[in-house]
C-alpha cells in the first residue's frame, strides 16, 4: 500500500473550497440544518440534545440525544432518537459537533435525518468523519445506517436519475501503484436495504490525489480496473432498527 502524504488540513483546503467531481453536474439535496444544540458536560459524560420542530407528519417536533462517556470516549455511544437507542463507537465531542441536516433522502415522503461526527486526526485524518442516517419509517421509528468516511463540504446527496431518492457517495483514500486516489462509490436504500448502485452508474470513480486542486476522474487507471475497487458496503458499516 502506497504510503499517504502526511500534509496538515489547511494544506487541503483549497481541494474541497471549489472545483467540479463528475457527480456534481447532479441536483443535490437540499436539507434545513440545525444547529442549536445543548449541551450537559459532567465529569463523566457529555450529552448533546437538540429538537427539530414540526418532523413528523402531524406536527410533532422530534428529540435527537448523543450522548457519549468520557471514560470510554470511543465506545458505546448513544444516538437516542424518540424512544429508539442506537450504539456508536465514535465520541460526540460538542466542539466539534456539525448541524443536524434533514431532507427526505430516499423519496418516500418523510423527513430524514443526517449526523456528521468528526473525529479528528491529522492529515488527511482530520477529515474523519462517522456519519450517520436516521432514515424515518411509517410507524415514526427509525432506521439507522452508519459508516466510516472521509467528508468535504463539497460532496452531498446526489440525485442522478431524478427519482427522488438520492445516492450516497462515500469517499476514501487508497493508494494503487505509487499514487494515492480519491475513491467515490455509490449507495441507495431500496426497499429497507442498503445497497450498492455502482454498476448502475458506472462507480466507482478515481480521482488522483495531488498537491494541487483536482477533480478529473483519473485516466492512470481504465474504468474496468476502477470497478475492482467497489466497496460491496461502506468501511465500518452499521445498521440497526
Amino acid at each position: 500500500m502506497t504510503k499517504l502524504l502526511n500534509f496538515t488540513f489547511l494544506m487541503f483546503l483549497p481541494l474541497f473550497a471549489s472545483g467540479q467531481y463528475a457527480f456534481e453536474k447532479y441536483p443535490a439535496v437540499k436539507y434545513k440544518a440545525y444547529n442549536n444544540w445543548k449541551t450537559i458536560d459532567t465529569e463523566k459524560k457529555v450529552e448533546n440534545s437538540i429538537s427539530i420542530p414540526d418532523f413528523f407528519k402531524k406536527g410533532k417536533s422530534l428529540t435527537i440525544q448523543l450522548n457519549s462517556s468520557k471514560e470510554h470516549w470511543f465506545e458505546n455511544s448513544v444516538v437516542k432518537v424518540g424512544i429508539q437507542k442506537f450504539t456508536e463507537n465514535v465520541g460526540f465531542n460538542p466542539i466539534a459537533l456539525d448541524s443536524i441536516r434533514i431532507a427526505d433522502l430516499n423519496g418516500d415522503g418523510l423527513k430524514d435525518v443526517k449526523i456528521i461526527a468528526p473525529y479528528m486526526g491529522n492529515g488527511t485524518a482530520s477529515m474523519n468523519v462517522r456519519v450517520i442516517y436516521l432514515f424515518q419509517q411509517e410507524n415514526e421509528g427509525f432506521l439507522k445506517i452508519s459508516f466510516d468516511d472521509k467528508q468535504s463540504d463539497n460532496r452531498s446527496e446526489r440525485d442522478f436519475d431524478g427519482d427522488g431518492n438520492y445516492e450516497i457517495i462515500t469517499m476514501k483514500l487508497m493508494g494503487f501503484e505509487n499514487h494515492s486516489y480519491w475513491n467515490f462509490n455509490l449507495f441507495n436504500l431500496i426497499n429497507g436495504k442498503f445497497i450498492s448502485v455502482n454498476k448502475k452508474y458506472d462507480y466507482p470513480i478515481l480521482v488522483q490525489f495531488l498537491e494541487k486542486e483536482n477533480y478529473k476522474i483519473t485516466k492512470k487507471i481504465n474504468r474496468k480496473k476502477m470497478k475492482s475497487f467497489a466497496l460491496r458496503l461502506p468501511e465500518g458499516y452499521s445498521m440497526e432498527k
